[in-house]
């Protein structure tokens, strides 16, 4: 039995696509590209956008800590996309 079933993996391909999409939001689009950005700065900003949504969930709302979840997966993302 796989560990993921399809459903949950429908699921996950949603979140991913919309993790995707907010890169390419009006905000996002303005900043740089991250492949001229090297893995240590990312790995930071990652540690940063961890705490943000640590807040989130503490603190916000379920959307506000949607929005901070989908930083914390595409910044890894874009770390492997450099390597």
């Amino acid at each position: 039995m796989p560990r993921i079933t399809a459903a949950e993996r429908k699921r996950f391909h949603t979140i991913l696509d919309a993790s995707i999409d907010k890169l390419n939001s009006p905000k996002n689009c303005k900043k740089f590209h991250w492949s001229k950005a090297d893995n240590n700065s990312l790995m930071d900003h990652l540690c940063k956008e961890n705490n943000e949504l640590l807040y989130a969930l503490n603190y916000e709302t379920d959307e506000e800590a949607i929005m901070e979840g989908y930083d914390n997966i595409n910044l890894p993302m874009m770390i492997i996309d450099n390597l």
